[in-house]
């Protein structure tokens, strides 16, 4: 009973431990066109196109920001999910939504099949569950949109301007605003008044003040817009403001991201232009480059940042977490789809691209909060240490099982097979040389008197063979003394006088 149960135990840690190392060996696909979101201290990626037959993916996954500690490929910490009933997606939106903006909320976009598609889904950080919300629409609904860039302000309210409503190559722009409530679960409008030409692939940020900054993308026959050229919705009065950029302007782009700074910086990366007839894209130049609102007159600059930057990339993602602007995969002009994931350093303006991260910096860590990427690895490799143990154990436990079970006899009972391995060694260079007539041996007067001399057929090969000196030559027989210990006198002293011999 104890082995089987040896044997369920190292089986079920075996499956634990293989478990926790599929979750932490999890690399994603290259990509680019996915949705993501930074929620809590993870940024949650979903879809996107891939290099495969079917380009478009379905999976989910998050990047555990708390424990980034490195850049490296082969130390991030992925974390797969479950997503949505095989749904593909790409080129969506996604926000932090909800009361306490811990909900994932996905708007729009690619989706395959059509049966599961649906204009806005929902995942639940919290108890990790996907849902479909039941929205009321008294203004009515929008279209499904692509390439679009929404936010959220501080009341869970998701802005959603522009887009494509319909998919390549037939590109139909909208210059429309939707607002979807997501506390309330309600669609509303907002104004067209003043609202800028229908566009795609461009960026949104929200400043703290509730002005959404719309930068750069494509309208009507890929025209792109200047980037000096800046169209501004206030969340609070419901209207547009257009505002003139100076400084440094960079070139035209779409597809390229946007990040706000504690200090009203809104730092853009990547981005192309498509302007050929073929289709090919030219990157964007330079690919960073500073906005600053701090002040009524919005100015551009171009710094040079310091270290190994990313390649030329668009439709990537970027996250600020803390001052770390996290670049992630993209489309690397040109080349394919990018798997790797940038940092670059913001602090005090000054801007470095760097491989290792201090984690003491990162917000929402501390050194009584353990990571989950931290608790799996421990798992891990405690569970690996365990399963080996418990191996070597188990071998160990199963072979000496083997051998108790055979040495071990009844008291009172003994065997051919308990002789034999007793006394194997005095054996082995003594009965290995002989043989004889068993059926020359029987009692006789002389092995009557002895009882150490009793002949034992089935037991005789075990014990050395001696000679009896009282008998002559001639009528001489072979004999096996039996040990001490299992002579008849020893034995009735040990057991019936319970002596200590």
């Amino acid at each position: 009973m104890a082995f089987s149960s040896l044997v369920r135990l190292t089986l079920s840690i075996a499956l634990i431990s293989s478990f926790v190392l599929d979750v932490i060996c999890f690399t994603p696909l290259p990509r680019f066109a996915q949705t993501s979101a930074f929620i809590g201290n993870k940024i949650y990626y979903m879809g996107g196109v891939v290099p495969l037959p079917e380009p478009i993916i379905s999976d989910f996954f998050y990047l555990d920001t708390s424990v980034l500690s490195s850049t490296d490929s082969t130390t991030l910490p992925w974390t797969e999910l479950t997503g949505i009933d095989n749904l593909f997606t790409s080129s969506g939106t996604a926000v932090a939504g909800g009361a306490n903006k811990d909900l994932f909320i996905l708007f729009g976009g690619n989706m395959t099949p059509a049966e599961n598609s649906s204009l806005v889904i929902v995942y639940n950080t919290n108890n990790n569950t996907w849902s479909k919300p039941v929205i009321s629409a008294p203004q009515g609904e929008p279209a499904r949109k692509r390439k679009t860039q929404a936010v959220v302000d501080s009341a869970g309210k998701m802005y959603i301007f522009g887009g494509s409503t319909s998919p390549e190559p037939d590109i139909s722009l909208v210059n429309d605003m939707f607002i979807l409530d997501t506390i309330n679960w309600s669609w509303s409008t907002g104004t067209q008044d003043g609202a800028p030409d229908a566009r795609s692939d461009f960026s949104a940020t929200i400043l703290s003040n509730g002005f959404i900054v719309y930068i750069g993308g494509s309208n009507i026959n890929n025209r792109y817009v200047p980037m000096s050229q800046i169209n501004m919705y206030d969340t609070n009065s419901a209207a547009w403001v257009d505002k003139e950029a100076t400084g440094e302007i960079p070139s035209p782009r779409g597809g390229h991201s946007a990040v706000l700074t504690s200090d009203e910086r809104i730092i853009i990366y990547g981005g192309a232009v498509s302007i050929s007839a073929d289709g090919k894209y030219t990157a964007s130049s330079p690919d960073l480059a500073i906005l600053d609102t701090t002040n009524n007159n919005f100015v551009w600059s171009q710094p040079k940042a310091s270290g190994t930057a990313p390649p030329q990339i668009a439709y990537h993602s970027a996250s600020l977490v803390g001052d770390y602007m996290i670049v992630s995969f993209g489309n690397i002009t040109n080349k394919g789809s990018s798997p790797d994931v940038y940092a670059l350093d913001t602090k005090d303006k000054g801007y470095k691209w760097i491989t290792s991260i201090n984690t003491n910096t990162l917000p929402g860590t501390n050194s009584g909060k353990s990571s989950n990427v931290g608790l799996i690895a421990g798992l891990s490799v405690g569970g690996i240490v365990v399963l080996i143990l418990l191996g070597g154990g188990l071998f160990w436990f199963y072979r000496n099982k083997k051998v108790m079970e055979e040495v071990i006899e009844t008291p009172g009972e003994f065997t051919d097979a308990g002789f034999n391995r007793r006394y194997e060694s005095m054996n082995s260079a003594t009965t290995s040389q002989i043989s004889h007539d068993f059926s020359r041996h029987s009692t006789s007067a002389n092995t009557e008197s002895d009882p150490s001399r009793e002949f034992h057929p089935s037991y005789s090969h075990n014990f050395p063979v001696q000679h009896d000196p009282e008998i002559d030559d001639d009528d001489d027989k072979e004999f096996r003394v039996l040990p001490k210990e299992l002579q008849p006198e020893y034995l009735e002293k040990k057991f019936n006088n319970n002596d200590n011999i």
